[in-house]
């Protein structure tokens, strides 16, 4: 994360108030991306407020220390706590405390539950209140906050981070485009859909990344996917080379240019080779040097 005791006391609000921006923006134009964002950050941008179930997104560990105090067999007296908190700050630890004199204030089995929303209040509400807050600004200014009291915490997610279930494969085939010689009865076309359709769920995920930079598809189905799909047949005088030289099949790689939604295929001749192809080019993670 950013530490802002290493930058000025501006410098790193202004990148969480353009961060804020940049995923407002993104909102306000449909575009499903990879940020999903925890819950607390959520809550803020809602203008609500973060309590004690909230913090299982943030510090999922913390969380559950917080919860094993609350069980009736633990003895809250004897684990010498108090109201203040330790953090670490450029390597080295700083005590915070969580009321006045907290230092001074045991934790005990009758307070411990004021403790717990002490601590939750501190890590979520207070220590990142700047950032946070930097970063609801930078996103309000591109939505309108009366513009999200329509939607809860998980539909906010799922407007800008997708859904995590799949696609539908008719979805995307109704709503894609051909050029350079394709078209949708193309042998090459058929033998295509098919290999999509034995892709296992996150085989489809890696491909759709690979062809839209968004591992899920938009929100209300690919008929709002803009510009839409299209697969360009990527036939650059190899075909001919290869049978000149006796080869059985195409030796390139799919590529695609994610800005345009364009899926760049070779004309394989057979379903196995572009079978192979297509799957090392979505799994090999690669960017503009992969051809």
């Amino acid at each position: 994360g950013i530490n802002a005791e290493y930058m000025g006391p501006n410098l790193h609000l202004r990148l969480f108030t353009y961060l804020g921006r940049i995923a407002g923006k993104a909102l306000y134009e449909g575009l499903v991306t990879e940020l999903p964002l925890a819950d607390f950050v959520l809550n803020v941008l809602l203008g609500k407020p973060n309590l004690v179930d909230d913090l299982g997104s943030q510090d999922p560990e913390l969380f559950k220390n917080l919860m094993f105090l609350k069980r009736p067999d633990v003895a809250v007296d004897d684990l010498c706590l108090t109201f203040s908190i330790e953090e670490e700050v450029l390597g080295q630890m700083v005590s915070r405390e969580l009321i006045p004199n907290g230092k001074e204030v045991e934790v005990t089995s009758e307070n411990v539950t004021h403790y717990i929303h002490a601590v939750v209040d501190y890590k979520l509400n207070q220590v990142i209140a700047k950032q946070t807050g930097a970063f609801r600004n930078g996103f309000h200014e591109v939505v309108r906050p009366e513009w999200l009291t329509l939607f809860d915490r998980n539909e906010l997610r799922l407007l800008m981070a997708g859904d995590a279930a799949g696609f539908e494969l008719g979805d995307l085939m109704a709503h894609t485009h051909y050029a350079a010689g394709y078209t949708a009865d193309h042998k090459v076309i058929k033998m295509f859909w098919r290999t999509l359709e034995e892709f296992d769920p996150r085989q489809r995920s890696a491909f759709l990344q690979f062809v839209t930079s968004c591992s899920k598809p938009p929100v209300m189905g690919f008929a709002n996917l803009h510009p839409p799909f299209c697969i360009r047949c990527a036939n650059d005088g190899e075909v001919g080379v290869a049978r000149s030289l006796g080869i059985r099949d195409i030796d390139r790689l799919p590529t695609a240019s994610t800005c345009f939604h364009l899926l760049k295929l070779p004309p394989y001749h057979n379903r196995s080779t572009l079978r192979e192809k297509l799957l090392y080019a979505v799994q090999a993670n690669s960017g503009f040097e992969l051809s």
